[in-house]
């Protein structure tokens, strides 16, 4: 028996998250209830007692939902609706709720949730009657037969919860005729997200929104794919919004409706319909492992080290592993914002991380990129530098303030300074897990964080969808209203280190000014391109070998470069043209530190890179006067290499490389990623990002190279140069396939521009700062016919004009006066 009592579409006025326009207003919501109860009494005895008086249950609902409820979510809303309406009577024994907010998305129908509740599951039994009276013996074998009934009509909602977006309207080029490929048309998502049942509680605990049941995040994510994309099938188009929701929201489970409406002329639409999990877009661990042994395979000398090897794990090991995990206290996420604008304000910053990472309990995990910001409340004072990070520690709330504040205290902060005033350093607790705290000493989320770019930026680095349960909105947008709409005069610039450290003490070197050399090397920022000058110490360089091998030869060389207008000297020791013979640690460090050293002696304190892949010759060459580690396999020969750029917190140049140089010519076969060498630089690269970031090295210390000449043959670099936005790009498209007479379709478009790959990215690569060495290159002799590499310098100058136009921050040269003047004149077209 299945009965029930409904009431249909009652129309309320409430405040409940916010509205199209991201306002907190009162809106329009629509409730519909479906109570379920036995009806046999009622229908023999006509009283309306004996059944759910549907007036009462909809005036009691009416009441609810236009009081002072202070809800956020519509989740928690259909909670408190579904048990308003068990409380009616308890012959209620279940109540199917869909509530649904006509004003929620500016181009969907409406936005809404579907749940089923019983009352055991609410009230925690069937009945307000004790136990043991629950029913008499002669009643309890027909209200077992109801229960059961009640139980069995939720169906999958017994199971789920689900999330609806109706009718998401959006334009967009799709379809395979040829006039559909001029014009843009409206397509119709329908979005179902099912979610689990949340655990038993009140009616307030299930009011924090995570990201992959926050609707307005999924339709955002959605909407900024599909709108730049141009399908030929609906199928692929609702492949990609499963996946974009899966993958980029979280979502475990999504059912998309794609409908044409223009499709058919004798017919409403067309539509394809989908569910996809969690499953059907795991991470390739193949592609994941292909790739890595694309990196260190065929290496030679370049061997990974057996630490680095794969080794199967004992199924005996396995598990006590797994019983280790299960019984492991969670570890809490807290999301920490770092500032400081008094004395050597990038080293307060290391010593802050240093010291975070040091708490008990707990483990420094991600940093943001660096900014430099102006004062916001009390303007006259001195530029600050801003970050955050994420912590994971099994500290409370309360007890990790006062570590922060006693790490501020050791630091040397004056808290007898007027609020807002300069600071060594500022540690603020912005989230903890989903929290909500409002105590004196603490707030969570932090109580100006909305009013705040120089927090809301360095945070969206590391998580841009983290949900502000007292605003119901996420960091991402937040930071996006600020940037926008608000009139707030705060200026904040991404900043990278090209200096740590002061090498000469001069008039102006004192403890209150920065040791460091910040650049703005971000595309959208940048004026003037960086140039790094190539000083090779070495007999066997293919293009300038042998010319600097004393130590008075490379000096001299130095000097002059940086007479050309270099910002950064990049001394290497050891040649890595294709097919060199590797030297030894001992010998290269021969060759590099002693320059390193005259150098800092004759009193240049120019930015100094070491071209190095090895860990000790790096450190003594940090010791003896370098800035930045220039490394061109990013780290997987030398295992200590990350860990040593972590503690030496340097600048960190990391190259995309597979093989060794006497491997990597024969190492330029992307067919793993269907050709596309730009995709396979990206996902290689990234899994080195991700192992530096995991190594503990600040994010706003790397700087990406491609790795011009380095496994890839003399099409693929012209193609990387060609393609150099995308390396850093959050989405790219599949390259077309020159060899494919029918790629190009109508209007010039190509196969690859339909839609997005399908990347699986150990780390997004947005926003790093990028380098390119294609200086005198073989690729550029191949197309010029210049065999001798000194004569390249006009195919080079062509290379660095690509550069610059691709938002290449930093530009590595033989030829530095040069090229100053091809990039100069490229900034200005480019860049202004």
């Amino acid at each position: 028996m299945a009965d029930k009592v409904i009431f249909r579409d009652l129309e309320v006025r409430t405040v409940l998250g916010n509205d199209s326009w991201e306002r907190k207003k009162a809106q329009p919501l629509v409730i519909t209830a479906e109570i379920h109860t036995s009806i046999s009494s009622a229908g023999k005895s006509d009283k309306v007692t004996e059944s759910v008086h549907y007036g009462i249950a909809c005036k009691r609902v009416t009441a609810f939902a236009e009081s002072n409820h202070g809800l956020q979510s519509l989740e928690a809303f259909a909670e408190g609706i579904a048990r308003v309406s068990l409380e009616v009577t308890d012959r209620a024994l279940a109540v199917y709720v869909f509530a649904r907010k006509p004003r929620a998305l500016l181009h969907a129908k409406y936005a809404g949730v579907e749940i089923y509740r019983t009352r055991k599951e609410v009230f925690g039994c069937w009945s307000d009657a004790p136990e043991d009276e629950e029913d008499s013996a002669q009643e309890a074998a027909p209200a077992a037969v109801e229960r059961a009934a009640a139980v069995d009509a939720a169906g999958s909602l017994g199971s789920e919860d689900r999330i609806l977006v109706k009718k998401l309207s959006l334009s967009i080029i799709i379809g395979v005729n040829l006039w559909e490929r001029h014009y843009k048309q409206t397509v119709d998502l329908d979005l179902v997200l099912h979610t689990a049942k949340p655990a038993k509680g009140a009616v307030g605990a299930h009011d924090k929104v995570p990201r992959y049941r926050n609707f307005r995040t999924v339709v955002d994510a959605v909407t900024e794919v599909v709108e730049k994309t141009s399908y030929r099938t609906v199928e692929a188009l609702a492949t990609a919004v499963a996946r974009t929701a899966i993958k980029q929201c979280k979502v475990p489970k999504i059912t998309i409706r794609v409908e044409k409406p223009s499709a058919l002329v004798f017919a409403a639409c067309s539509a394809v319909e989908i569910t996809r999990s969690i499953d059907d877009f795991a991470a390739s661990a193949a592609l994941a492992s292909g790739a890595a042994s694309r990196i260190t395979s065929a290496t030679g000398s370049m061997a990974p080290t057996p630490s680095q090897a794969s080794t199967p794990v004992p199924e005996a090991a396995a598990e006590a592993a797994a019983a280790n995990s299960a019984i492991r206290p969670a570890m809490h996420s807290v999301y920490i914002a770092l500032g400081t604008n008094v004395g050597d304000r990038l080293a307060n910053l290391h010593h802050a991380l240093a010291c975070l990472n040091d708490l008990p309990l707990s483990r420094l995990v991600e940093t943001s990129f660096l900014y430099e910001t102006a004062p916001m409340y009390v303007t006259d004072q001195p530029s600050f530098l801003n970050a955050a990070c994420l912590v994971h520690t099994l500290l409370e709330p309360l007890p990790m303030l006062d570590e922060l504040k006693r790490i501020e205290a050791e630091m040397g902060r004056d808290f007898s300074m007027y609020r807002n005033g300069p600071r060594v350093i500022d540690l603020d607790i912005l989230f903890y897990d989903e929290l909500l705290m409002d105590t004196e000493r603490l707030t969570i989320p932090h109580a100006l964080l909305h009013e705040r770019r120089f927090q809301l930026g360095p945070l969206c680095d590391i998580d841009r969808d983290l949900m502000h349960h007292r605003l119901g909105k996420t960091s991402g947008a937040l930071y996006r209203h600020l940037t926008t709409h608000s009139a707030v005069p705060n200026d904040i610039v991404r900043v990278t280190p090209l200096k740590t450290q002061r090498h000469v003490q001069g008039a102006k070197s004192d403890k209150i000014a920065d040791n460091s050399v910040l650049k703005t090397l971000s595309p959208d920022t940048q004026k003037d391109t960086i140039f790094m000058g190539i000083l090779n110490c070495t007999p066997d360089s293919f293009s300038d070998g042998g010319s600097y091998d004393t130590v008075d030869k490379a000096v001299q060389h130095a000097q002059q470069l940086i007479r050309d207008g270099a910002d950064i000297i990049d001394i290497g020791g050891q040649s890595t043209r294709p097919g060199a013979t590797q030297i030894g640690a001992a010998a290269e460090a021969e060759r590099i530190v002693p320059v390193i050293k005259r150098i800092r002696e004759q009193g240049i304190d120019v930015s100094i890179s070491v071209d190095t892949f090895y860990a000790d010759v790096a450190a003594a060459a940090l010791d003896a006067g370098a800035d930045i580690i220039n490394d061109v396999t990013g780290g997987y020969f030398d295992p200590q290499m990350l860990p040593l750029v972590a503690r030496r917190q340097c600048p960190y140049i990391l190259m995309h490389m597979r093989g060794d140089p006497s491997t990597m010519a024969k190492l330029n076969d992307y067919s793993e990623y269907d050709g596309d060498v730009m995709r396979g630089t990206r996902f290689e690269l990234a899994q080195r990002v991700r192992a530096a970031l995991d190594a503990g090295v600040p994010r706003w210390n790397i700087i990406l190279d491609p790795g011009i000449g380095f496994a890839k043959e003399g099409g693929q670099n012209f193609e990387v140069l060609r393609r150099l936005p995308e390396l850093t790009a959050q989405h790219i498209r599949a390259a077309p396939n020159s060899s494919d007479p029918t790629a190009a379709t109508a209007g010039g478009s190509r196969e690859g521009e339909e839609g997005f790959v399908d990347e699986d990215l150990a780390v997004e690569l947005v926003n790093y700062p990028v380098l390119v060495g294609s200086s005198r290159k073989r690729f550029i002799g191949a197309v010029t016919g210049k065999t001798d590499a000194r004569d390249r310098v006009w195919g080079t100058a062509a290379t660095v004009t690509a550069a610059v136009q691709g938002g290449a921050a930093i530009v590595r040269v033989h030829d530095v006066a040069e090229m100053i003047d091809v990039a100069r004149v490229s900034d200005h077209i480019y860049r202004r």
